[in-house]
């Protein structure tokens, strides 16, 4: 056990004499057999102390690693659902690509259509005004 009394301790040898002198207007003398007791109950409250503490130590130490290994998770599913939306994203974007390029396929065909409509159209006009030209109206 230990015996050193801490000297902020609520239960002191002279704590106790005082109480009982202002409680029961009796004086106890340093060396009165009674004050064994309050000894005895100090060392006991540093033992309960320590082992106090070494509890909370070791439930601090518990905890911490209770808080990292529930982080670590929260970290990993965290990444793993991020992982899910980027992908989700992306694939709407490449569907997204794939739409708009088959829309554009579909518009630079119609302008191929249009541009080979002009050409015949152009070569029409070509030809009534040579003809016009050559053989008059």
């Amino acid at each position: 056990m230990s015996e050193q009394i801490s000297e902020n301790a609520p239960l002191t040898i002279q704590g106790v004499r005082d109480l009982i002198a202002e409680k029961h207007k009796m004086l106890l003398d340093e060396n009165d057999p009674i004050l064994m007791a309050v000894t005895m109950h100090r060392a006991a409250l540093n033992e309960y102390e320590l082992l106090l503490a070494e509890h909370q130590q070791k439930l601090s130490a518990d905890m911490s690693g209770h808080v990292a290994s529930f982080a670590a998770e929260v970290r990993k599913s965290t990444n793993s659902l991020l992982s899910k939306a980027v992908k989700a994203n992306i694939d709407n974007c490449l569907a997204q690509i794939s739409e708009h390029e088959k829309q554009m396929s579909r518009f630079i065909s119609s302008i191929r259509a249009m541009a080979i409509f002009a050409g015949v159209l152009f070569g029409l006009s070509v030809a009534v005004s040579i003809s016009v030209i050559v053989w008059g109206s």
